[in-house]
C-alpha cells in the first residue's frame, strides 16, 4: 500500500514517548505523519479543516488520538464536535471520537461495563456531599478518584471515616464531582491488558511499589513493578470484552483479582505501553498503527 497521510494528536509535548513512537512507526512502514493539536485546527461548514489558518488537513487518510488536552467545558466540547465532524466526513478517527470521550469518563465507563455483565467496583458518584459520606458508612475503606484522570494521579485512599470526609469536604467546595469507590480487596497486584483489535497482545501484572510505605497504587509511572504475565481464558475474555463493549480500537484494560473473578477498573483510551514494551518485547506502536492502516483503508 502507498503513504498514506495521518493525523496525530498531541497536546502539551509532541516529544511525549508515546507520540514519538507512533509518528516514528509510521514513517517505518511508509506513510506520513501529522503531529497536530486538536486547538490548533478549525473547521467550516460545509466540511473544511484548516491547520493554523495555513493548511488545509481536510483530506487526512486518517487521525490517531492521543489526547484532547485541557481546557474549559467549551473547548473540550469543540475538540470532541471537532473530531466527529472529521469522521462525519469519512475519516477514520482512533480511538472513535465517542469511544474515547466515554472511556476517558470513569462514570461512563462503568456504567457501560456493568450493563454488559463487567464485574466493576461499587461506585457512588454525585455532587451531595451527604450522599457520599453515607455511603463511606457503609462501605468503609474507599478510594477518592478525579473523574476524569490518568496515571493514577489525584487518587486518596482512606479507610478513616474523618480524613476521607474532609477530603470530600474539599474537592465539594471545589465544585467537582465526588467519584467514590469501594476498595475492593485483592493482591498487591493488578492487571494491565492490552488489546489491539479485538485480541490481547500482551498483559503484564504491576505490583505495588516495594519501597514506598503505604503506597497502594500499581501504576507503573508511579514507581510500580511491571512482570510479564499470561493471561487465563477467563481474564483474557474480559479484557476482550472490555473493549468491544466500548468499541476501541485499542486500550490498556486494568483489572483486578478477587474471588469472583476479574473486576475491571477502568480502561484507558490512550494508554501508554513503555512497560508493557519492555517486558513483552512487543512493538505497540507498530502494531497500533497497522490497526489504524487497517481501519482506515474500509
Amino acid at each position: 500500500m502507498s503513504g498514506r497521510l495521518f493525523g496525530v494528536v498531541y497536546h502539551e509535548n509532541i516529544n511525549n514517548w508515546a507520540t514519538a513512537s507512533l509518528i516514528e512507526s509510521m514513517k517505518e512502514r511508509g506513510h506520513e505523519p501529522k503531529p497536530f493539536r486538536l486547538s490548533d485546527i478549525s473547521a467550516q461548514i460545509p466540511n473544511k479543516f484548516t491547520y493554523l489558518d495555513e493548511e488545509d488537513v481536510s483530506h487526512l487518510d486518517g487521525i490517531l488520538v492521543r489526547t484532547v488536552g485541557f481546557g474549559t467545558g467549551d473547548q473540550i466540547t469543540y475538540r470532541i464536535s471537532l473530531l466527529e465532524h472529521f469522521e462525519d466526513t469519512g475519516i477514520y478517527v482512533m480511538n472513535p471520537a465517542y469511544s474515547f470521550r466515554r472511556a476517558k469518563d470513569k462514570y461512563a465507563t462503568l456504567t457501560a461495563l456493568e450493563k454488559a455483565g463487567i464485574k466493576v467496583p461499587r461506585t457512588f458518584i454525585g455532587e451531595n456531599l451527604e450522599a457520599a459520606v453515607n455511603f463511606v458508612e457503609e462501605v468503609g475503606d474507599v478510594v477518592i478518584k478525579p473523574l476524569i484522570g490518568a496515571r493514577g494521579m489525584g487518587s486518596i485512599r482512606s479507610g478513616h471515616t474523618e480524613l476521607t470526609y474532609r477530603a470530600m469536604k474539599f474537592i465539594h467546595q471545589l465544585g467537582q464531582v465526588l467519584y467514590v469507590q469501594e476498595m475492593i480487596e485483592k493482591p498487591n497486584r493488578d492487571i494491565r491488558a492490552f488489546v489491539i483489535g479485538g485480541k490481547v497482545i500482551g498483559a503484564m501484572y504491576r505490583y505495588v511499589p516495594s519501597d514506598v510505605d503505604g503506597e497502594w497504587r500499581t501504576n507503573v509511572h508511579g514507581g510500580g513493578e511491571a512482570e510479564f504475565t499470561e493471561l487465563s481464558t477467563e481474564y483474557e475474555e474480559c479484557a476482550i470484552k472490555t473493549a468491544e463493549v466500548l468499541k476501541l480500537d485499542y486500550t490498556g484494560v486494568d483489572i483486578i483479582e478477587t474471588a469472583e473473578g476479574p473486576c475491571v477498573i477502568e480502561a484507558n483510551a490512550a494508554p501508554s505501553w513503555s512497560a508493557l514494551s519492555r517486558v513483552t518485547g512487543i512493538d505497540v506502536a507498530g502494531l497500533i498503527v497497522d490497526r489504524l492502516v487497517e481501519q482506515s483503508s474500509r
